[in-house]
């Protein structure tokens, strides 16, 4: 009887354990990136790009831009839903690609447009957390290392504004989170799973192209379904099953894709004077016959948007790190955080003293190293195991590890085949890909240890994420724009190459 009791109470305590650390991660989540997120009163960095296309859409003003439309819909459903500027005159935002400073009217509060992503971003931790915990079917393990995704600063400052990061990495979480369910569900794969995950893929797409690195999902996902037929090289069954698995996962991220294409261009029923973004002659008089729903005009609007798209990326510089005024970086220079850009700064005059708040995006440098040295201890397991011929003691586990490694590098290799100038934000998918790679091997390296539930193991794990949670505190005024004296901007200067500035 006692060790019926026992087990049942052990039972019922894992049972609550499963929904309550998702709840507390939710709480923190919002708490994190709900936090000024109203504030600056102001645009910084893209918002002043992004805000001008949403509002286009608010006013059903066709405009055309280097990105799919999704992330533009969301922040334009949100500012009409919540409507904060019910009584602000909004017209010069439509008139414009960049909005300025001079273009935006006293009381302005831009708490709609950056709604969608905070909101996505804070649900997002749930999908990292059930991903975590469908694969090692540790929870406590996955609710720790769950708070990478809360307080990381370069993901927070980033999501918590009218930019497109917050939004995509949603979609990106939740592709990852089916498919982790589809294959630890321990069933047999069907056309259904492979339908689900192409919607949300297209998802992704539709709010950035750089998304299309989860299509390698489909080519696990495959590998996964007829791993038996691969290894008995039946290749009629294997061409068979190609023959409606590509389709039936291919076609909704097609259709995806061109019905968010065929919203946008439907709604767009305005043209303002001199932005008609190369809009061919049958584009724009469809528009002004008032028939921009129609199949022939979403063919036309949609080979224009494309050939837009196109000239703009072929448009963008190169990096030039000489300038001294380059934002941008080299992609493996993103590893470590460089380079932070200074979003928006103002200077005020407290008690005498000059304080600047400061927007900047800066990596919490606790996550990002840790995130490069379980990439490099993952690459040396994958190397022992298929070259040295070493064996897994975990199979299962080590096969999650090459997933998330190989679309960490996959990732980090197509974008060095980029010319064209990037940002230390096109860093955020990988970095999510090499945290959960990083629990992972945290995993299998300690897995006997959590086999034990080895009181040491989980205290050192937890003193951990709250050095994570304190560096995030640390570096927090730039990330919410706190105001910092010279010498308290210094004290945080902590590498050279972040090039963090402090103005004077």
């Amino acid at each position: 009887m006692p060790n019926i009791f026992q087990s049942l109470m052990t039972n019922t305590q894992t049972k609550l354990l499963k929904h309550i650390y998702p709840l507390i991660l939710l709480v923190c989540s919002f708490a994190i990136y709900f936090t000024y997120y109203g504030s600056p009163s102001a645009m910084f960095w893209d918002e002043n790009y992004h805000v001008a296309s949403a509002e286009k859409h608010v006013q059903g003003v066709m405009y055309m831009e280097p990105h799919p439309p999704l992330g533009k819909m969301l922040m334009a459903l949100a500012e009409v839903m919540i409507n904060p500027n019910e009584n602000i005159d909004k017209h010069k935002f439509v008139e414009t690609d960049h909005i300025e400073g001079s273009d935006t009217p006293a009381g302005t509060q831009f708490t709609g447009y950056r709604w969608p992503s905070v909101v996505l971003m804070a649900l997002s931790v749930l999908f990292f957390f059930g991903i975590l915990n469908r694969i090692t079917r540790q929870p406590l393990l996955a609710f720790l290392f769950s708070s990478f995704v809360i307080f990381d600063n370069a993901l927070v400052i980033q999501a918590r504004a009218a930019m497109l990061e917050g939004i995509q990495l949603f979609f990106i979480l939740a592709e990852l989170y089916c498919f982790t369910r589809i294959i630890t569900s321990q069933r047999v794969i069907t056309l259904k799973d492979y339908a689900l995950l192409g919607v949300l893929i297209g998802l992704g797409i539709s709010v950035k192209v750089t998304s299309a690195i989860e299509l390698l999902l489909f080519v696990i996902l495959f590998g996964v379904d007829q791993w038996k037929n691969i290894q008995e090289f039946r290749y009629i069954t294997l061409l068979k099953r190609l023959l409606v698995a590509v389709p039936a996962g291919v076609v909704p991220v097609v259709l995806v894709f061109l019905s968010v294409f065929y919203i946008h261009i439907g709604t767009g029923t305005k043209v303002i004077a001199g932005h008609t973004y190369k809009a061919s002659p049958e584009y724009l008089q469809a528009i002004q016959n008032g028939d921009t729903w129609s199949p022939s005009t979403f063919a036309i609007g949609f080979r224009d948007n494309w050939k837009y798209m196109s000239e703009y990326a072929d448009g963008v510089p190169r990096l030039d790190e000489c300038k001294p005024d380059e934002n941008g970086s080299y992609p493996m220079d993103w590893l470590l955080g460089k380079k932070t850009i200074s979003y928006r700064w103002d200077k005020d005059t407290v008690d005498g003293k000059v304080e600047v708040r400061y927007m900047t995006i800066i990596a919490n440098p606790i996550i990002w190293f840790s995130v490069v040295a379980g990439i490099v201890l993952s690459l040396g397991l994958i190397m022992s195991k298929f070259i040295y011929g070493q064996r897994e003691k975990d199979t299962a586990l080590f096969n999650w590890i090459c997933v998330f490694t190989g679309l960490y590098l996959s990732y980090m290799i197509a974008i060095l085949q980029i010319e064209r100038v990037m940002y230390l934000y096109h860093y955020l998918i990988p970095l999510v890909f090499g945290s959960i790679n990083l629990a992972l091997v945290f995993n299998y390296i300690y897995r006997e240890e959590i086999i034990a539930k080895s009181k040491h193991l989980w205290i050192n794990l937890s003193v951990y994420v709250l050095l994570v949670i304190a560096i995030f505190a640390f570096f927090s005024p730039f990330t919410y724009g706190i105001g910092m004296t010279a010498d308290e901007f210094e004290l945080r200067n902590w590498f050279s190459f972040w090039k963090l500035q402090v103005v004077q």
